[in-house]
Parts: C-alpha cells; sequence; structure tokens
C-alpha cells in the first residue's frame, strides 16, 4: 500500500511563519501572471494558424523551422506575436484576478503543507486531519507533531 506524502511545515495555517507565507504568496502570484501572459501567446499563436508547441523557445523555433515544420516567416511571425502579446497581456492584467487566482494557490499550499488540512490517510485520505480529530473529541486541539519514517 502506498501513502500519500505527509511532510507538513506547520500544524495550521496560523502557525505558517509569516515569512513563509509571503514567499508562497509572491511564488504564486508570479506563477500566475506567467501563466496567464503563456495563455494569451498561445492562444493569439493559434489564431495566427500556428502550433504554440512549435514556437515554445527559440531553441524550438530554430530546430522547427530547420526541420520544415514551420517556415521562416511563420517563425519571425511567432516571435513578434510572442513579443506584443506577452508585453501587452503583461501591462494588462487585472490585478484583482492575479490577487485571487493567488489565494487560492496559497490555500492550496496550506491543505498540502500543513498537518490540519492534509487528508487523514488511515481513512479515506480525503477528510482532513483536523475534522478526523473533531470528530474524535470536539476539544482536542493538536499543539505540535513528530514526523517518523519507517524507510531511510
Amino acid at each position: 500500500m502506498q501513502v500519500a506524502s505527509m511532510n507538513p511545515v506547520a500544524v495550521s495555517a496560523d502557525s505558517v511563519p509569516q515569512n513563509v507565507i509571503d514567499t508562497e504568496l509572491k511564488t504564486a502570484e508570479q506563477k500566475t501572471r506567467e501563466e496567464l501572459v503563456q495563455k494569451a501567446v498561445d492562444a493569439a499563436l493559434t489564431k495566427a494558424g500556428i502550433n504554440p508547441a512549435h514556437v515554445d523557445s527559440e531553441a524550438h523555433i530554430e530546430s522547427n523551422q530547420s526541420k520544415g515544420w514551420i517556415t521562416a516567416e511563420q517563425a519571425e511571425q511567432a516571435r513578434e506575436i510572442i513579443k506584443t502579446v506577452s508585453a501587452e497581456k503583461a501591462a494588462n492584467l487585472p490585478e484583482q484576478m492575479v490577487a485571487n487566482i493567488a489565494k487560492g494557490r496559497l490555500q492550496k499550499f496550506f491543505k498540502e503543507q500543513t498537518l490540519e488540512e492534509q487528508g487523514y490517510q488511515m481513512g479515506d485520505g480525503k477528510t482532513a486531519v483536523k475534522d478526523v480529530v473533531k470528530a474524535a473529541d470536539a476539544e482536542a486541539k493538536i499543539l505540535t507533531f513528530k514526523r517518523l519514517s519507517l524507510a531511510d
């Protein structure tokens, strides 16, 4: 039986150090921005009839052009689309949308990295540890934990 990896950094979201939260939120915002820009670029490339997978890096552009998968004109058009759409989208990202997506990513981080939010592995794996503890004793609180491993 394989058990999902559990390696929490804290007991609960409230006990995660603020510097960790700040770093995760900053990373989530950056990743969100990059993904939104990439989606816009891919859509523009597709609309222009260029497969985004053929032009996802300069090395791919050169390689795919030498293989005859894209023409020199398509390669140049792709470079221009990537440059202009990236700049336009990055300049016009709705900040509230980026913040909301980043907050969702932070919540996912808490679910994966805090003991109470993780799925209880002795049960169905979907019920949070805090819910299992509450069901056993409504007054019980997890104050600390120690991680043990039977494997090296």
